[in-house]
């Protein structure tokens, strides 16, 4: 229990810092949010390769967040560092498939994709194919976890589920935020769903241990 709570004040710091700074507690918070989620999940990371897939893809979201911190724009070395992170996930949650497929929830998750993308076309130049890629890969993930659900609807697979969802969200926001213009209450949206995604995540793990 408090090692949840202690995972709420440090995502709260960072979006605080966000908007009112410090600038130290805004570059803190961010990483030490899931540090602390990997902390939570490596209790469990000898019960199941999902375990241990999970951490990973949280390991490789932290190295995204440090790179999109950096005073320097790191944008492209983070997006490949949630890209893998994303293609980890999608691993994880296949593996925890067994049963029939159902088509329309891919067709539908591409189409928001593909909605997105073509929202996005116009401000995204250079990195138009970059940007595909991770949107194919994030729908990818997102059809796994919800493939994962509707076969078992257990209580790890809704909590993966509505962790990939939220993860859709805030890079939604997050794209558009870079690429069309951010408003103020983006890195607030952003950073709450991001959080809550991989706390989501995370809890599937103990859930299914």
């Amino acid at each position: 229990m408090w090692s949840w709570f202690a995972v709420c004040c440090s995502g709260l710091l960072h979006i605080s810092a966000a908007y009112r700074g410090p600038r130290w507690q805004f570059y803190l918070f961010k990483p030490l949010t899931i540090v602390l989620l990997v902390l939570i999940g490596s209790t469990q990371i000898t019960e199941s390769t999902y375990a241990q897939l999970v951490l990973s893809a949280l390991l490789l979201s932290l190295v995204g967040d440090i790179f999109l911190m950096l005073p320097k724009d790191r944008f492209v070395q983070g997006l490949t560092s949630f890209l893998f992170a994303h293609i980890v996930y999608t691993v994880a949650f296949w593996y925890q498939f067994d049963g029939h497929i159902v088509w329309w929830l891919p067709s539908l998750l591409s189409g928001l994709g593909i909605i997105v993308f073509l929202l996005l076309l116009p401000s995204l130049g250079k990195l138009a194919l970059p940007v595909a890629v991770y949107i194919a890969v994030i729908v990818q993930m997102a059809w796994a976890a919800g493939e994962y659900w509707l076969n078992t609807h257990s209580t790890p697979a809704a909590l993966a589920f509505g962790g990939a969802i939220l993860f859709m969200i805030s890079d939604t926001v997050l794209a558009f935020s870079r690429f069309k213009g951010e408003f103020r209450a983006s890195q607030a949206v952003v950073m709450t769903t991001y959080f809550m995604a991989q706390a989501l995540i995370t809890a599937s793990v103990i859930y299914a241990s």
